[in-house]
């Protein structure tokens, strides 16, 4: 009897030790672009660039993106002063994603409000 314990043991702690983790989001090449933006900066542009292109594809096996993966690009491009692609990216990160849809309206409206007021700055 105590073998068999010991044996339902081991079977379930290896069942538990999976290899290969299902998941239910495409995730793409997130850490290695998130680990390349504030660690690698020459490997930077070509991870972004890898990492943009896998948003704007269709992801496999019917996954929908990663939550944050929207907002994670958003700041990617604020970061690097496309204001506007920023604003495009929180927008989709907030209809993809509704939890997140109070943060994503509070900074779309504020990037609204700053780009507002550095055009009427450069108009005076």
């Amino acid at each position: 009897m105590k073998r068999i314990i010991i044996l339902a043991c081991s079977l379930l702690l290896i069942a538990g030790c999976q290899s290969t983790p299902n998941t239910y989001y495409a995730w793409g090449n997130y850490e290695d672009a998130l680990f390349a933006n504030y660690h690698e900066p020459e490997a930077r542009e070509e991870e972004l660039t890898k990492y943009l292109n896998f948003l704007e594809s269709t992801p496999r096996n019917n996954l929908r993106f990663g939550p944050g993966l929207f907002a994670e690009a958003g700041t990617f491009m604020l970061e690097r002063g496309d204001v506007g692609r920023a604003i495009q990216f929180y927008e989709l990160e907030s209809a993809n994603w509704p939890e997140s849809k109070p943060l994503m309206e509070t900074l779309i409206t504020n990037l609204k409000a700053r780009n507002m007021q550095a055009e009427e700055s450069t108009h005076d």
